[in-house]
């Protein structure tokens, strides 16, 4: 946390360029090669992200039924939040707008923690008879990715929506809101 507060702090006031990595470890009080023990880049430093990961304990009680797109969106939401270190949101989105390529950054993150819920999500659906099989001719490994891409629509909503205030994120209430929204467009189209 102190690498990403001073990489984020240096980064606010002296701009990207000037904010080396012997800067920042040096204002976090480590070496530069501690910094990499915990980053793997500048910009993951500034952004205060990591390689997603799904811990195991989020699949508990995980069952096939009729909220199982509910299910994949706060799988995918828990995931994705594993990329971010405790800090100010509205200070990553400062930075994001001055250095848009850190929002790509953050963009490449969400789609290794959609991967790693789509594997996770094709194991389950690869257990159930009504599922292993694929749909309509697509086997479980693209129908799990098509589930995990319409799951991250509500969430992409809760994240954009201006409704939901500042600062930005995504709450249980404004997903559930948005999965509610979701429910019943889709009912609407279908």
């Amino acid at each position: 946390m102190a690498i990403h507060e001073a990489a984020a702090a240096l980064v606010l006031h002296q701009g990207l360029e000037h904010a080396t990595i012997e800067a920042i470890a040096d204002a976090a009080g480590v070496s530069p090669r501690t910094f990499f023990n915990y980053f793997p880049s500048k910009d993951d430093a500034v952004l205060g992200m990591r390689p997603p990961s799904l811990d195991p304990v989020l699949l508990d009680g995980f069952v096939i039924g009729h909220d199982l797109l509910d299910q994949v969106s706060k799988l995918l939401l828990a995931v994705a939040r594993s990329s971010y270190a405790d800090g100010d949101l509205v200070r990553r989105q400062e930075l994001m707008h001055r250095h848009p390529h850190l929002g790509q950054r953050r963009k490449e993150y969400l789609v290794e923690a959609e991967e790693l819920v789509r594997q996770a999500v094709a194991a389950i659906l690869a257990t159930d008879p009504g599922w292993s099989v694929g749909i309509e001719g697509f086997d479980v490994q693209e129908t799990a990715r098509m589930l995990v891409m319409v799951a991250a629509v509500p969430l992409r909503f809760a994240l954009t929506s201006p409704a939901y205030g500042t600062p930005p994120g995504v709450t249980p209430q404004n997903l559930a809101s948005s999965l509610n929204l979701f429910h019943h467009v889709h009912g609407k189209l279908s």
